[in-house]
């Protein structure tokens, strides 16, 4: 919305004012004349100015004294019919605000007496029957108003335009950080899982390459449906993060070798410690206290190992993961600040 698109309408007779207007707007707007391929062949005329009324935002119309109007006996000079029906339609498409008429000083072209009170530009109605140079000194004035008028009236639509593009970016930001918010605990199960997956899989490390490769692929599916969320509201680098952590963290959790020996009845009963092991060790608890008086020292050896090993692979990647996620919610926090100040800023400005 750099400069604004100006319609041009004149009749034949009139084109040489309208030449002039065309130049002398051409650095602020982006002016089309009606001569420069808008009314194409096999199109209609009314066709081809609805389009106009769309692809522009203000429009002038030359009225040039061609005709002679006859009127209750008296005989004044009298625009084309087609440029009065112009002024119309642009007029009733943008506004009155946004549309104009240029008129000479000299003949004086009556207007209807719906049009009573619009203001209109005026040209030297003698200067243009000479030279290019005389005309565009003709419509200098005229063209210097309505540079004035259109320069604020766009000022105001580009505020318009802008109060409405945050109220949709607004709209998409907070369905957006709403959705987000999820994200950290689907990841967060994608982990759980895998951990539990891998004392599913106590005697076969296939199975358990299988869950961690599957969990690993869910992990970049849940970040790749919130990819286009995260980048709405420009937090597409903590969710890529947090997703490569996680991604780590799965494939560095090793295969729960101490739980796949032993005699059956000692392994078995090694898989129930383990078991009660982790999910104590899951629950923030002392994975010891589940361990009972009957079990073996064998038992005790193996999930004592197991437990530290976990422990281990937890601390190494449970900063990662803590930071990562610290950064996410920051991130999102911020995100809703913002949204919650943009909102009052454009309530305020409508007030």
């Amino acid at each position: 919305m750099d400069k604004p698109s100006v319609f041009i309408g004149s009749s034949t007779e009139g084109l040489p004012i309208a030449e002039a207007v065309f130049a002398a707007l051409s650095n602020e707007t982006k002016p089309k004349l009606w001569t420069h391929q808008l009314f194409l062949p096999g199109h209609y005329p009314m066709e081809s100015l609805e389009e106009q009324l769309r692809r522009n935002a203000f429009a002038i119309l030359i009225a040039s004294p061609d005709d002679q109007l006859a009127k209750r006996g008296v005989t004044s000079a009298a625009m084309r019919d087609n440029i009065l029906v112009e002024f119309g339609l642009f007029a009733g498409a943008l506004g009155r605000r946004r549309s104009f008429f240029v008129c000479p000083d000299s003949p004086r072209i009556d207007l209807p007496s719906d049009l009573i009170g619009l203001i209109v530009g005026t040209y030297d109605g003698e200067r243009v029957k000479a030279g290019p140079d005389e005309i565009a000194a003709a419509v200098q004035v005229a063209c210097q108003q309505i540079r004035t008028v259109i320069g604020n009236e766009w000022a105001m639509m580009k505020a318009s335009y802008g109060r409405l593009a945050d109220r949709i970016r607004a709209s998409e930001r907070g369905k957006a950080i709403e959705r987000l918010h999820s994200v950290i605990i689907q990841l967060r199960d994608a982990v759980m899982v895998v951990q539990r997956g891998a004392f599913a899989a106590v005697s076969d490390q296939k199975a358990l390459d299988n869950v961690k490769m599957t969990a690993q692929d869910k992990v970049s599916e849940i970040a790749a449906s919130f990819t286009k969320d995260a980048d709405v509201i420009g937090i597409l680098s903590q969710l890529h993060n947090l997703s490569a952590v996680t991604v780590d963290a799965i494939a560095d959790l090793s295969f729960p070798k101490e739980l796949s020996l032993g005699k059956e009845a000692a392994r078995q009963k090694i898989i129930g410690t383990g078991f009660g092991a982790l999910d104590a060790f899951l629950g923030g608890r002392d994975p010891f206290s589940h361990l009972e008086d009957g079990v073996s020292q064998e038992a005790s050896m193996r999930v004592s190992s197991l437990t530290e090993r976990y422990i281990d692979w937890w601390d190494r990647h449970y900063p990662k993961l803590e930071r990562a996620t610290a950064e996410l919610q920051d991130k999102l926090f911020s995100a809703a600040m913002q949204l919650a100040v943009t909102g009052r800023d454009l309530a305020s400005a409508d007030e």
